[in-house]
């Protein structure tokens, strides 16, 4: 059942449009569906194969964009699944469970968001900035080197930053960390204190954007990458602790109470133990 003012999940067979590779290893699939119930950046979606070759499992991926009737994804190929995911032509069925989980706040009460994504994070912040670009005051994206990232989807509205530039640069992109660039706009002895940050991304830039935000009286959201199995909280494979008092907490679901959480609600020393 949805939350309040969020989509209907629905169940149904799509027809796989298009699995274009964006860079190596990297691929936006598109898939044509009978139904458009809509999404709020942050949700996801559970992709199987149909049933006969379906596996025990979904895999979760983070709607990257939904536009008349066709749903897309980024993916990276890291196992089975994926790899099974990217021999799909156009023609193919695959079954969807989705949109699920809770998403990115779409007010943030007069605020300006500040958008900062890591390699496959970057659907809910790319759809993000889609739905809401009056209210953005920069983008950031970051990857370890230049076939990590999806250049197709970044517009000069995005500043890149790449552990390993290479021999040229691409897109305007920098040598370092994507919260070098944050840390260069947005000096923490500045007096912006108008910003929301919006993360997604590898856990070690998290904690980092994490530790940026509160320096400067930021609120902070952000969309944890967890193991997930059923996809709607019965199989309690995507624990992540948050906190329940002044020092106690309580185990919540990624893939149901997350995978956005408000980094203030987080359980922060039992976080850094895992």
């Amino acid at each position: 059942m949805a939350a309040p003012g969020l989509p209907r999940p629905c169940r149904c067979e799509g027809v796989v449009t298009g699995n274009e590779p964006l860079g190596p290893g990297l691929l936006r699939l598109s898939v044509r569906l009978p139904l458009e119930p809509g999404f709020v950046p942050g949700q996801f979606a559970m992709l199987n194969l149909p049933a006969g070759r379906a596996w025990t499992f979904g895999r979760p991926l983070s709607i990257l964009d939904w536009l008349a009737g066709e749903v897309s994804f980024l993916y990276r190929v890291v196992g089975r699944g994926t790899g099974e995911l990217a021999g799909l032509k156009p023609g193919a069925a695959v079954t969807f469970l989705g949109p699920l989980g809770t998403p990115f706040p779409l007010d943030l009460g007069g605020r300006k968001a500040v958008l900062v994504a890591g390699g496959v994070g970057l659907p809910p912040l790319f759809a993000w900035r889609k739905q809401r670009p009056q209210d953005v005051a920069a983008a950031y994206f970051g990857a370890r080197d230049q076939e990590d990232a999806p250049w197709p989807l970044l517009d000069s509205g995005w500043r890149v930053g790449l552990e390993d530039l290479g021999p040229s640069a691409r897109g305007g992109a920098r040598q370092g960390l994507v919260t070098d660039l944050l840390e260069e706009d947005f000096p923490a002895d500045g007096t912006r204190d108008d910003c929301t940050v919006l993360a997604c991304g590898p856990w070690p830039m998290l904690e980092a954007v994490h530790r940026q935000a509160r320096r400067r009286g930021w609120p902070c959201w952000l969309s944890l990458e967890e193991h997930m199995g059923c996809g709607y909280g019965a199989c309690k494979g995507c624990v992540v602790p948050v906190a329940d008092g002044p020092d106690a907490w309580r185990p919540a679901t990624c893939c149901q109470d997350g995978p956005v959480f408000d980094a203030a609600h987080l359980a922060w020393p039992q976080l850094e133990r895992t």
